[in-house]
């Protein structure tokens, strides 16, 4: 009896996303790794991972690849090898999939405008010459940014991770492709049904429980979708999330950043950025929110990459 060949999954409905430069993917990549929003990805090689995520409301196992030789993005789904059903094979919509990839990858920023402002400011310059092409990389909704920022208050980097890592794993959506098995954060109805004591075993407090469970009533309510934000200034749109228990003033600016990637935020009140400032210009102490405030304005228009490469000045190894 002949031994059945495994066939590995393929990838099906790419599409292919040209990367303007400066697009920098090895330090893109390296920031990922060692970013909170590492959790959901899984890496194949060195420049391709695949995460699942949910696109015209399904889940779905998509996959970037950057290629090596010309700078473009391939996106594409994940689909295990074909058992004999008939008809054609569902995939979530071309446009979804490049609105995806364009917005996870920070695509469409421009760079090269964005660095004639930072190039000016004494301090960023030699930020920008060691993180040149590093992109923003942002969430697939607001939703997800505020999960992945409430659980990180106020915890160790490594305990937060554990946090979403078995929230995913108890109440997230679940696919097995290759005998990997990719986890997505729990769709916001899902979270809902969950008792306050269930998120308590998976490590969260009382009162985060709480707030999660406030932001998942918010998403199912479809307050949190891009459009209701989309003709809020930047205050305005704090001032609305900030309305959500658990979420303050930082929380707010650190999701308008990866949860819609606005290119103006600083949020001035984050130790890191503190610490890197300190380091940057050898002062005794720490400066302040205000401070830190009035520094920023030199970024004006490109403040979210001010604070982006500054973070990256407390970890930079090239």
């Amino acid at each position: 009896m002949r031994t059945p060949v495994k066939r590995a999954a393929t990838v099906r409905g790419a599409v292919s996303l040209p990367l303007a430069p400066p697009f920098s993917v090895p330090r893109t990549l390296a920031f990922l790794r060692a970013s909170s929003l590492r959790t959901p990805y899984r890496f194949i090689d060195p420049r391709r991972l695949r995460r699942l995520v949910r696109l015209d409301g399904k889940a779905w196992v998509v996959e970037f690849a950057f290629s090596p030789s010309v700078r473009r993005l391939r996106v594409g789904v994940v689909s295990r090898p074909a058992r004999s059903r008939p008809g054609p094979v569902p995939s979530p919509s071309t446009p979804a999939l490049r609105q995806l990839a364009a917005a996870l990858w920070s695509v469409d920023d421009d760079l090269r405008g964005c660095y004639a402002v930072l190039r000016r400011d004494p301090l960023m310059a030699p930020l920008l010459r060691r993180c040149a092409g590093l992109r923003m990389i942002r969430t697939s909704d607001l939703y997800e940014a505020l999960l992945v920022a409430v659980i990180g208050q106020q915890v160790s980097v490594a305990s937060a991770e554990s946090i979403r890592r078995r929230l995913m794993a108890a109440l997230g959506d679940r696919a097995l492709i290759d005998g990997i098995t990719y986890l997505g954060y729990p769709p916001p109805r899902r979270l809902l049904a969950a008792s306050p004591r269930a998120l308590r075993s998976l490590g969260l407090s009382r009162q985060k429980a709480r707030y999660v469970l406030e932001v998942a009533a918010r998403a199912a309510a479809g307050a949190l979708t891009p459009s209701a934000f989309t003709h809020l200034t930047d205050e305005e749109g704090i001032a609305r999330l900030t309305d959500i228990p658990g979420v303050g003033r930082w929380t707010a600016e650190i999701v308008l950043m990866r949860g819609l990637g606005r290119p103006d935020i600083f949020p001035a009140g984050d130790l890191g950025l503190q610490t890197a400032v300190q380091r940057l210009l050898g002062l005794a102490d720490r400066p302040g929110e205000d401070e830190l405030r009035t520094l920023a304005e030199r970024w004006k228009g490109w403040r979210s990459y001010g604070a982006l490469y500054l973070w990256r000045s407390l970890g930079i190894t090239a």
